[in-house]
């Protein structure tokens, strides 16, 4: 799982046990911000051009968007993360799950009929793990949180009636927090780490309208290099930790299809890189321990996604979506800090025009995590303990549309 670059460590070596985003209102990895279209799963959104947050879904579809708009979001989640310790005299750390809450902003100015301007923050990664702190896994992890929070000027340009093209630049600020306690035969001692930085990347989209029922989009969003660092404490003694981190590269195309006067089909296909995420060195100071090499082999992961909109009438528009999102991490390398699995997402949602500036829009979501398993590793300071976990989260979005 790690390998320590020096010999005198004892118990110290967990100290650094890294945090890691996780897939949407789960147990951490990539994030769905609250949007119009969250009662679909999200599909489509690299291609549906609905209100202001298509600055972040897809800059390229902003000439989709008239005027100006101004969009709000809010996703309150609650995960159930439920542990069971295949060896019935372990503690099993309880219920997990914590509670989630996502915001989200975005504008858009129509500049011309060819050009448009965005601007959007969001909170496109997230983790958050609460464990007993009696627990047989504490030497992992009692509790983990993580959050990237990302602001996003863009631009999109109309090339010709079917082909646009968009482009943003993002400034990510990342923070992680990890505590764990430690036992050595008869001293249990408490340790932790924080760490943050602000670091740079890029969003590239373009949008190709078939027709005015059928369109097709495409976004990539960079891999994004961190150098966090921080405060270490392990029991009264405290000293600084420095680690590099990286938020993943993904690519989603996504496609519109309005098959009637009253519906519309979406879908999307997405692969997110994690495999970039595959060690994580530390180095500390004012500490015994000097440095560490920390493993995860994630691998890169797909996503696919399906969803309907349905006009009831001149006013309400109803949704309905699912969505699976494959496991980055392999049954021998998941760890008690990040403990994730497949996850099938089922939503569905309401969107209401109050007038012709001001639209509501509300999304629930109930999400299968999975039912992952925990292995053994071979080290005994930083062994996540045997069994397995039996994982759900639910979710409500709500977001205000307004035209201006």
């Amino acid at each position: 799982m790690f390998k320590l670059k020096n010999k005198n460590v004892s118990f110290l070596t967990a100290i650094s046990v890294p945090l890691l985003s996780m897939d949407v209102h789960s147990v951490g990895l990539q994030l769905m911000p609250g949007s119009p279209n969250f009662g679909s799963a999200g599909a489509g959104h690299a291609a549906l051009g609905m209100g202001a947050g298509s600055a972040w879904a897809n800059p390229a579809t902003m000439v989709l968007v008239k005027e100006q708009q101004i969009g709000v979001g809010l996703i309150a989640a609650s995960t159930d993360l439920q542990f069971e310790a295949e060896d019935a005299t372990d503690t099993s750390g309880g219920n997990a799950g914590d509670n989630i809450y996502i915001p989200s902003f975005a504008y858009v100015n129509t500049i011309n009929d060819d050009i448009s301007f965005g601007f959007s923050v969001v909170v496109p990664f997230g983790n958050s793990i609460d464990y007993d702190e009696d627990w047989t896994g504490s030497n992992v992890a009692t509790s983990a949180h993580l959050q990237t929070v990302q602001a996003m000027p863009a631009m999109s340009y109309r090339i010709n009636e079917q082909l646009s093209v968009g482009f943003g630049i993002t400034a990510n600020q990342t923070d992680v927090e990890q505590n764990l306690s430690m036992s050595l035969g008869p001293m249990t001692t408490d340790a932790s780490i924080e760490a943050s930085d602000l670091a740079y990347g890029w969003t590239s989209g373009v949008l190709y309208e078939l027709s005015s029922s059928h369109r097709f989009g495409a976004v990539y969003r960079s891999q994004v290099d961190f150098d966090l660092s921080g405060d270490a404490e392990l029991g009264t003694s405290t000293g600084t930790a420095s680690m590099n981190w990286e938020n993943p590269a993904s690519f989603v195309i996504s496609g519109f299809h309005q098959v009637s006067d009253r519906t519309n089909l979406l879908w999307d296909i997405g692969r997110t890189f994690y495999s970039a995420f595959e060690q994580t060195d530390v180095a500390l100071t004012g500490l015994p321990l000097e440095s560490l090499e920390l493993h995860r082999n994630w691998v890169d992961a797909n996503r696919y996604a399906v969803g309907a909109h349905y006009q009831l009438n001149e006013t309400v528009t109803l949704q309905a979506g699912y969505a699976f999102d494959e496991s980055p991490v392999e049954t021998e390398d998941r760890s008690a800090d990040m403990p994730l699995d497949d996850i099938q997402r089922m939503t569905v949602g309401v969107n209401y025009k109050l007038n012709l500036q001001t639209h509501f829009a509300f999304g629930i979501e109930y999400a299968d995590l999975g039912t992952p398993e925990l292995t053994e590793s071979d080290d005994p300071l930083f062994s996540s303990p045997k069994g397995q976990y039996d994982n759900s989260a639910t979710a409500a979005s709500f977001s205000i549309n307004y035209q201006f």
